[in-house]
């Protein structure tokens, strides 16, 4: 595999040269993770293990007029234990469709071998100075968190990930309308099937508006969806102190079950000089409506709608009340510093996230990175039992991390 790859990474920009709409990135990443000796990484001889993975996508998006066409290309290798234990997890909570159609294809699945294509992106859109109309895969970011998105409902980033360039496409229809005031409207529908291979309904799609506007001096953002069965409103407010920018969200959830829960964001960053260094720093205080309060507990104990919104990938998060904290550095003009502590407030536990961004060149950086989750055992980071007679534990485990990414 080490071969290929290295063909691919030298020949991709020969590849792109063909035709001036055609781009695109190569990443290659070797990762070492080490756990502790009741996880479940240990239990299957993985407590200090190393991927090598490898990503490849192609984006072709060209236009004739008002129309234009975006597709990407995406095609993953992962060769090692962390393969193995994705498919040791993969019954822990069951994953819905995540998308309309199903347009990946595992062509590699044995051993510590995991090989897929997927086209990730495939809309067409048409656009003119005040409308917006985009049919089919494609990506949409909404709110205005750092670490934690809880207005975000399509495929947000865990506070964890590494690799934060692009988010999984959603088969969606998008329709952005644009005032001369400068605000603008965004309505959105996602139909979704309730399992893979089926027609879509309500209680699986998402149907979602999302209004941008200046009120009383603030940009200001207002949310209406009905997703998966529930209503989701949302209320973003941002503005200025002392030349820092603050945000607040509040984003309540009425479940089709009667409850409702109530997340909320508030964060705040600057940009100030230390040592002489340009740095932008923040902090980031989040409200998980559907966590659970103070107390040890276990992978069983996790309530219905937390564990339904996990296996979805719209939240990432098992308590309730969080605080982040980091910092931007440029140490130098070609290399960034990044460190990030993520405290879980209700039970002590912490992640420590660092990232170094070096430029090699103008197409090409390389990253390297270290992650390590502190807390006592039942705590969320420290390591959570998946029964309370189980020995095992559901841990995030230290990992350390090289990319290159080549761009084209």
């Amino acid at each position: 595999m080490a071969g290929l790859v290295l063909a691919v990474f030298l020949a991709a920009p020969a590849l792109a040269q063909s035709d001036n709409d055609l781009h695109g990135r190569l990443e290659v990443q070797d990762a070492g993770q080490f756990s502790g000796p009741d996880s479940i990484q240990s239990s299957l001889g993985a407590a200090a293990a190393d991927d090598a993975l490898a990503n490849l996508r192609f984006t072709w998006e060209p236009s004739w007029g008002g129309w234009s066409l975006q597709t990407a290309y995406l095609v993953s290798v992962d060769d090692g234990p962390d393969v193995l234990l994705a498919r040791a997890e993969s019954g822990l909570i069951k994953i819905p469709p995540p998308t309309m159609f199903d347009l990946t294809d595992t062509f590699v699945d044995h051993g510590r071998v995991l090989a897929s294509q997927t086209i990730d992106r495939l809309a067409i859109a048409y656009t003119t100075p005040d409308l917006v109309v985009r049919v089919g895969r494609q990506a949409i970011t909404w709110g205005s968190g750092l670490v934690f998105r809880p207005m975000d409902l399509f495929d947000p980033f865990s506070p964890s990930a590494t690799d934060t360039e692009y988010k999984p496409g959603v088969d969606m229809i998008y329709v952005q309308r644009l005032f001369a005031d400068g605000s603008d409207l965004q309505v959105i529908v996602a139909p979704r099937p309730d399992q893979f291979g089926g027609p879509p309904t309500a209680n699986a799609s998402s149907f979602a508006a999302h209004y941008a506007a200046t009120f009383f001096g603030h940009a200001t953002t207002l949310l209406l969806a009905r997703d998966h069965g529930d209503w989701v409103a949302g209320l973003g407010v941002n503005g200025a102190l002392s030349g820092a920018t603050w945000n607040l969200e509040l984003v309540p959830t009425f479940e089709r079950s009667g409850a409702t829960r109530v997340s909320s964001l508030a964060n705040i960053s600057d940009a100030v000089t230390i040592a002489g260094r340009n740095a932008t720093v923040f902090g980031e205080y989040f409200h998980n409506g559907f966590g659970v309060a103070a107390g040890l507990f276990d992978l069983a104990d996790l309530p219905a709608d937390l564990t339904t919104r996990l296996a979805r990938g719209q939240l990432f998060n098992l308590r309730q009340d969080y605080l982040a904290g980091g910092m931007t550095l440029e140490a130098t003009p070609l290399l960034n510093l990044t460190p990030t502590l993520i405290a879980d407030l209700d039970d002590g536990s912490a992640f420590l996230l660092f990232a170094a961004t070096y430029s090699l060149g103008d197409n090409l950086t390389l990253i390297g990175g270290a992650q390590a989750p502190i807390g006592r055992r039942g705590s969320e980071f420290g390591g959570l039992p998946l029964s309370a007679t189980s020995p095992l534990l559901l841990a995030p485990p230290g990992q350390t991390y090289l990319q290159l990414r080549r761009y084209f």
